[in-house]
């Protein structure tokens, strides 16, 4: 089942429902250049009594196109949207993106929001240090094949995993198809056919974060706040000492590292990430 909505500046958003529950409620904001459904077997692993909700954001999955007007403040409209369209309070999980996102969320729907679930939110430093990442060249990738609906899965995917994300001197290369299983590299291509090019020109050009405030999103949390990071030398986006300063601005956090994994704890530890996050859950 899903719901088609409005963001306040006009773009057609698809909420899904990945989980029938019982009376609560916890809707899950995917990362960037993905969709709602990245979330699909980790939502059968949480408490029952949560009926469990999925948004596609603005330019990704089954959501409308917004121009240029693809920055985080942006995708906070698309968050505010189906919080207004949803009954009561609600839990918020989001990754990457959905985190800093969720965050947000709960600073502007104080009333509303019972708890947020924030996995590997990227931090300011991350970003200003993009262009010395391998996500730089894998967004670059990703640019490049973004809404080829002329390609099936199996196609893209082909091409995708052939783009070059780092270099050595004596001409030895890191192709994507080298660090993604063959699914997940799969999965990836399915999700760039429905995106929208202009959502990675934003960050590729450093408007993204334009008018975002990590001290306003994070210190106007009030409400319980799981912090999950993953290994930064696994390609997590959030260091040891930027998480202290992000757990600093949060008004009762839980902080959990996972150093056995990356940036997609839902995918790469998935089992223990949901048997923690699900008990956080009962915490309420």
């Amino acid at each position: 089942m899903h719901q088609v909505l409005t963001s306040a500046d006009g773009v057609g958003l698809r909420l899904s429902e990945l989980r029938q529950g019982g009376a609560d409620t916890l809707l899950m904001l995917h990362g960037v250049g993905r969709a709602g459904r990245t979330f699909s077997s980790l939502a059968t692993m949480f408490p029952a009594r949560f009926r469990i909700m999925a948004l596609d954001f603005r330019g990704h999955g089954e959501s409308g196109r917004a121009g240029d007007a693809y920055r985080i403040v942006d995708y906070l409209l698309d968050a505010l949207a189906a919080i207004d369209a949803l009954p009561g309070q609600l839990a918020v999980y989001g990754h990457s993106l959905g985190s800093l996102v969720a965050a947000a969320a709960a600073s502007a729907r104080p009333g509303r929001i019972s708890a947020v679930l924030l996995e590997d939110p990227p931090s300011a430093a991350f970003w200003a240090g993009l262009a010395e990442t391998q996500y730089h060249p894998t967004f670059q990738a990703m640019q490049k094949w973004a809404g080829r609906l002329d390609l099936s899965v199996s196609e893209l995917a082909e091409q995708l995993g052939h783009e070059v994300v780092k270099s050595w001197p004596d001409g030895r290369v890191m192709r994507i198809r080298d660090v993604r299983d063959a699914v997940s590299l799969r999965f990836s291509a399915a999700c760039c056919r429905q995106l929208d090019p202009a959502v990675m020109a934003t960050i590729l050009a450093g408007r993204w974060m334009q008018d975002f405030r990590y001290e306003e999103a994070f210190g106007g949390v009030r409400c319980p706040a799981l912090l999950m990071r993953g290994d930064v030398a696994r390609g997590g986006m959030l260091s040891d000492e930027d998480a202290a300063a992000l757990a600093a601005l949060l008004h009762d956090p839980v902080r959990l590292d996972f150093p056995t994994a990356g940036h997609l704890l839902h995918w790469q530890v998935r089992s223990e990430l949901a048997g923690l996050a699900g008990a956080f859950l009962e915490s309420l």
